[in-house]
C-alpha cells in the first residue's frame, strides 16, 4: 500500500523533510539555551568539626577547592558546627540561610552542599563522595543554566 500510495521519490522527499524539520528543531532549542543568562554561583558548605567526613574534605579538597581560579567566579559560605549533633541548632545559621536548615533536616548528616544561581538551588548534594561526583564538576562548569529550581532565594 505505501507503494502506491507514497512512490520512491516521494517517500524520500518525505523523509528528507522529517530530518531537516528535526534538525531545525534542534538548531531552534540550541540558540535558545545559548541566549539564556547565567549568574554567578553561591556555593554554601555545611558541616562540623567532629565529622568525619567533613575533617576529610577540609584537609584533603578544600585547600585546592579555595585556591583554584573557579573560586574568583563564585560566592563561598560555610556553616559549620562545632559538633554534629548541633548541626540543626538555630544559633549554627545566619539568618538569610536558615530555609537550608530545613532541606539539612530533611537529609541529616554532613558534609552537605548546596549550589546556588540566580537566587534557585540548582543543585544539593551530601557526602563526601559527593564532593568528587557531582558539586565539583558543577562548580568547575559554572553550573548550567537549564537545570533550577522553583524557589527563588537570596544568599546576601
Amino acid at each position: 500500500m505505501w507503494r502506491t500510495a507514497f512512490p520512491i521519490v516521494s517517500r524520500h522527499v518525505l523523509a528528507g523533510f522529517v530530518i531537516l524539520f528535526g534538525c531545525g528543531l534542534l538548531f531552534a532549542d540550541a540558540r535558545n539555551q545559548t541566549a539564556k543568562p547565567c549568574g554567578a554561583i553561591t556555593v554554601i558548605y555545611v558541616g562540623a568539626d567532629d565529622c568525619g567526613p567533613c575533617r576529610i574534605w577540609r584537609r584533603d579538597e578544600r585547600q585546592d577547592f579555595l585556591g583554584s581560579s573557579v573560586f574568583q567566579n563564585i560566592k563561598y559560605r560555610e556553616v559549620i558546627a562545632s559538633r554534629l549533633y548541633d548541626l540543626l541548632a538555630e544559633a549554627q545559621w545566619p539568618a538569610d540561610l536558615m530555609f537550608l536548615r530545613e532541606q539539612v533536616r530533611a537529609r541529616p548528616g554532613a558534609p552537605q552542599w548546596f549550589i546556588i544561581q540566580d537566587g534557585h538551588i540548582i543543585a544539593w548534594e551530601a557526602g563526601l563522595s559527593a564532593w568528587r561526583r557531582v558539586v565539583w564538576p558543577m562548580i568547575q562548569m559554572q553550573a548550567p543554566c537549564g537545570n533550577r529550581s522553583s524557589r527563588r532565594i537570596e544568599t546576601e
